[in-house]
């Protein structure tokens, strides 16, 4: 797409809400305009051992930004890392936020190979940072996606 496909659009959102706006709008970006409207549309489906493959395709895709936030993850599995902490650790812009906006074209990504995004996500409370994890197999997935095994 070019930059006149798009439209800028400017929103106030509560300070302690812009990390979930993020997430809504990274998650209605990766959704095709016509999801809903496609007949046989499905829900992308939970990751298996068996998608070596499409975790490469995903990891071969991914920004460097998102691929340093996979391999945080995959390489602590089980391990909640709040967005604070893991915007701190990978130097990501605007905190928490940040955090959310890397995993919107991974979201995208991982859609188009019909897979759900393989980070876990836990909400903190109002004004808190979510959490961030991947279950041990998805990380096992996604550390051999990305060492090429």
């Amino acid at each position: 797409m070019a930059a006149e496909d798009f439209q800028e659009v400017k929103v106030l959102v509560p300070v302690e809400r812009v990390a979930e706006f993020y997430e809504m709008v990274g998650r209605w970006l990766a959704r095709p305009a016509d999801a809903e409207m496609v007949a046989g549309a499905r829900e992308p489906e939970p990751w298996s051992d068996d998608d070596l493959a499409l975790a490469e395709a995903v990891w071969f895709e991914l920004s460097q930004p998102a691929r340093d936030l996979f391999s945080v993850l995959s390489d602590r599995p089980e391990v909640q890392i709040s967005g604070e902490q893991l915007a701190e650790d990978l130097h990501i812009d605007y905190g928490k936020s940040g955090i959310a906006g890397v995993l919107a074209w991974p979201t995208r990504h991982c859609k188009a190979v019909g897979r759900e995004l393989p980070i876990e996500r836990e909400a903190g409370p109002v004004g808190e940072s979510s959490s961030y994890w991947m279950t041990p197999d998805i990380a096992d997935l996604f550390r051999k996606a990305r060492d090429g095994k």
